[in-house]
């Protein structure tokens, strides 16, 4: 588990393949690194379930997940991918359920504290906002559609 105060170059180097911190500093890696603690899901465990009221991030850092929409298996998740952003941003629903098919560990990142680094770092929300942009914009999307 990450303590406040002490940076882990692991943790930063883990945060810089999520995409949509792919703007942000070492400077801001390392306070949002700050926040991070790491959980172990064992084999068939739900970790998130769709519809539930989502609560932050997730980075898998070992094992083997799905996700499912209704009862359909969309993808596989496994070491270096992330799930949870929707939910980091708005604490909406989940829009999908993800199930650990072998056992899990992630680096975790909850919305409260998330928005506590923000607080400290008000760039990291600015870096966001442009990743998010360009990758409506690559899918095509538009605010009128």
């Amino acid at each position: 588990m990450a303590r406040r105060g002490r940076t882990d170059k692991q943790l930063v180097e883990q945060l810089k393949t999520v995409p949509l911190f792919s703007g942000c500093s070492a400077r801001e890696l390392a306070s949002l690194a700050d926040f991070l603690r790491e959980v172990r899901f064992p084999a068939g465990r739900e970790i998130v379930r769709e519809g539930r009221t989502g609560t932050g991030l997730h980075v898998i850092l070992e094992g083997e997940t799905k996700v499912v929409v209704g009862d359909r298996t969309r993808r596989r998740l496994g070491p270096g991918t992330f799930f949870g952003e929707i939910s980091l941003l708005d604490r909406g629903p989940r829009t999908a359920t993800v199930v650990a098919e072998t056992p899990v560990r992630t680096l975790s990142l909850s919305s409260w504290n998330f928005r506590a680094a923000l607080k400290e770092h008000p760039s990291i929300a600015v870096k966001m906002l442009e990743e998010l942009a360009s990758r409506l914009r690559t899918a095509g999307l538009s605010i009128t559609d």
